[in-house]
C-alpha cells in the first residue's frame, strides 16, 4: 500500500483512518486544520510526539527514523505475543521524497532527500505516564504500588532474557487492568507498560551485566525525577531514594523468583498455573500444592503397586482433589468470609498460610488446620452473627472425605 512517496505498513483495523493525514509534513508541521489534536497528560521525551484523534480510535503519533519506526514496530508486536504489557502498534508510515525514483543518486544527494517515518500507536485515556504520577507529592504507599508495578514488569522481561536498555520512569505507563477469574468475575490490578521499545532488545539468554544496567538506570531515572520535583515544588514532602531502591529492589527480585518457581512446576507437573489457579503471588502457594502432588503420587504408586510419575499423578490430583475442593469451597460460600476473592483464588492464598504455618510449627500442619487458621486470621466474619464455625466443621468434614486414606489433611 504505497504512493509516490511514502510507505504505509498500518494494520488492517487502522488503515482507513490513518491514511489521510500528513504524512509528508513532520509532526512538527501538522496543525489543527487537518489533524484533530488531543490533550494528553507526557512524561519527558527525547522524540516528537503528537496525539490524535480519528473518527473512532485516539492515536500516539512519535517521529523516528525508518529503521527504528520499522524494529520498534517489530519489538511492540513481539513483546504482545510473549504476554508483556506494552503499547499496540496501529503501524508505521515512512515518507522519502522521491522515494521510487528510478534514478541513480550520489550519496551527497541522499542525504539531502528529505525522509522521516512515525511509529503509530493506540492510545488508552486510562494510562497515566509514570513520571506524572511520581510528580504528584504520593504517600509511600502509593509511591510503593508503582515501584511494585514496574518492578514486575522489568522481572518479565529479564525472566523472558529481554534487555529494556532505558528502564525509567519516562518509559512507562500505569494502568488500572480489569482482569477476569476462571468464573468470569472481574478484578483491578495496577500494571505498567512499556512504553518506549526503541531499546528494547529480544536476546537469547540475557547476561547479569545488563539485568544489572537496566536496574541501575531505573535508580538514575528516580534519582533525577526526584530532585527535579524538589527544586520545582519546595513544599514537596521529602523522600528516601534509597529506601525507596531498596523497596524496588526486593519486589523485582520476589517477582523473578516467583516466575522462575511457575516455570519449574509447571516443566514438572505439566499443568498451566494460570489455568488451573488463575493467578499466583506467593511462590510458596505452590511448594505447598506441588508437596500434595508428591503425597498424591505416593498414595496412586502405593494403589497400583508401581511408580506413577508426578505428571500423571498431577493429572489426576487436579481431577480427583483439587477439582472437589474447590467445588467443596463453593458450596459451602467461604469465600463468602473474605471479600475481593473467590474460590481457586482463595485456595491458593491457603497453601501460602499451609506453608508459612507449617514453617512455623516445624512440621506440615496439614489442610484442615490450615484452613481453620486462615479463617480465624484473616476472615471478616462476625463469629457471634455469621456462624462462620458451623460452615468450616462441615467444609473439613467433606474434605476429609475427598483425600485417600493415610494423606495429611
Amino acid at each position: 500500500m504505497t504512493d509516490e512517496n511514502i510507505v504505509y505498513n498500518l494494520f488492517r483495523p487502522y488503515q482507513e483512518e490513518l491514511m489521510g493525514l500528513p504524512w509528508d509534513k513532520p509532526l512538527s508541521k501538522w496543525n489543527n486544520k487537518s489533524v484533530e489534536f488531543i490533550d494528553v497528560r507526557k512524561g519527558k521525551s527525547k522524540h516528537a510526539v503528537k496525539f490524535i484523534r480519528t473518527r473512532s480510535y485516539s492515536f500516539a503519533v512519535k517521529q523516528t527514523s525508518p529503521i527504528n519506526a520499522y524494529f520498534e514496530v517489530d519489538t511492540y508486536n513481539k513483546l504482545l505475543e510473549m504476554g508483556i504489557h506494552t503499547l499496540i502498534p496501529a503501524g508505521y508510515v515512512i515518507y522519502q521524497n522521491e522515494l521510487f525514483a528510478s534514478k541513480e543518486y550520489s550519496a551527497a544527494d541522499k542525504n539531502k532527500r528529505k525522509e522521516h517515518a512515525f511509529i503509530v500507536t493506540v492510545l488508552n485515556h486510562r494510562t497515566i505516564p509514570h513520571s506524572i504520577l511520581f510528580k504528584w507529592d504520593f504517600s509511600e504507599r502509593n509511591r510503593q504500588t508503582i515501584y511494585k508495578s514496574i518492578a514486575e514488569l522489568l522481572a518479565q522481561l529479564h525472566f523472558n532474557n529481554i534487555f529494556w536498555g532505558d528502564a525509567s520512569l519516562t518509559n512507562n505507563l500505569i494502568k488500572f487492568v480489569k482482569e477476569r477469574d476462571e468464573k468470569g468475575n472481574t478484578r483491578t490490578k495496577l500494571k505498567a507498560f512499556l512504553s518506549d521499545a526503541e531499546t528494547v532488545k529480544i536476546l537469547p539468554e540475557i547476561s547479569k551485566d545488563l539485568l544489572s544496567e537496566d536496574i541501575s538506570h531505573f535508580y538514575q531515572s528516580l534519582e533525577q525525577y526526584n530532585n527535579t520535583y524538589l527544586k520545582e515544588d519546595l513544599n514537596r514532602t521529602g523522600i528516601s531514594i534509597t529506601d525507596d531502591k531498596k523497596y524496588f529492589k526486593e519486589q523485582y527480585d520476589e517477582h523473578y523468583s516467583l516466575l522462575k518457581t511457575i516455570k519449574e512446576f509447571e516443566e514438572n507437573t505439566g499443568l498451566n498455573v494460570h489455568k488451573h489457579f488463575f493467578e499466583v503471588n506467593d511462590k510458596y502457594s505452590l511448594d505447598s500444592i506441588y508437596k500434595q502432588i508428591e503425597e498424591h503420587k505416593w498414595y496412586l504408586s502405593e494403589k497400583q503397586g508401581t511408580e506413577v510419575t508426578i505428571q500423571k499423578s498431577a493429572d489426576n490430583w487436579i481431577k480427583n482433589v483439587y477439582r472437589p475442593i474447590i467445588k467443596e469451597f463453593e458450596e459451602s460460600k467461604i469465600s463468602d468470609f473474605f471479600p475481593h476473592t473467590n474460590s481457586v483464588s482463595l485456595y491458593v492464598q491457603i497453601m501460602a498460610h499451609k506453608y508459612y504455618l507449617s514453617l512455623e510449627n516445624g512440621v506440615d500442619v496439614g489442610i484442615s488446620k490450615s484452613i481453620r487458621s486462615y479463617l480465624e486470621k484473616y476472615s471478616t466474619a462476625d463469629y457471634n452473627t455469621d456462624k462462620p464455625e458451623n460452615v468450616l466443621q462441615l467444609l473439613i468434614k467433606r474434605i476429609l472425605n475427598i483425600f485417600p486414606v493415610n494423606h495429611k489433611v
